[in-house]
């Protein structure tokens, strides 16, 4: 699926129900860029993508819009990363207290690199993975990678040459409403 002439397949998952699009300022290259969102149906934010190299045809940003989208089909891809030349895959682990337990949670970060600049950041605040260690947390986020995406990695953070892209997902624009409050 295609907005604003950026392919956003990436970011549709089977809870997804709304994209949002706006600037997302990025502390380390000091400048704002086009991102966008997508939430479920509490407004929690599932996936980001966000665009430092943009595209010089067919690219028409408006941001600060909430979409209403009904998916179509849904393919767990990296489709948005399409044209990076190699991937950065990191992640940023986070403590969170269920009941009387302590367990690890994961964000995955790809950045995609073209010509050594950063082109592409697709980030997943939706990982299905809960671990007691950082060994075990390391562990199944390289299993996820490589059950769901086809990503063979023996470690993270690292630096892969390209993956392979599955078919694009494709969901169906509803509604189009200025977003009141952003996330």
């Amino acid at each position: 699926m295609k907005l604003n002439g950026i392919d956003i397949s990436s970011l549709i998952t089977t809870q997804t129900n709304y994209i949002i699009t706006k600037y997302e300022f990025i502390e380390s290259l000091a400048d704002e860029f086009p991102a966008y969102l997508s939430l479920d149906i509490n407004n929690n934010i599932l996936r980001e993508l966000i665009i430092f190299s943009v595209p010089r045809f067919s690219f028409n940003f408006y941001p600060n819009y909430k979409y209403t989208i009904r998916i179509e089909k849904n393919n767990e891809t990296l489709y948005s990363l399409k044209g990076s030349e190699k991937i950065l895959i990191a992640l940023k682990a986070f403590k969170k207290s269920f009941k009387d337990l302590n367990v690890l949670m994961a964000r995955l970060y790809f950045l995609g690199l073209k010509d050594d600049k950063p082109y592409r950041m697709l980030i997943f605040n939706d990982i299905p993975v809960i671990a007691s260690n950082r060994n075990d947390l390391i562990n199944q986020l390289i299993e996820y990678l490589k059950e769901i995406y086809n990503i063979t990695v023996t470690n993270l953070p690292t630096v892969i040459d390209g993956v392979e892209y599955k078919e694009k997902s494709s969901a169906k624009i509803l509604d189009v409403d200025y977003a009141i409050t952003l996330p």
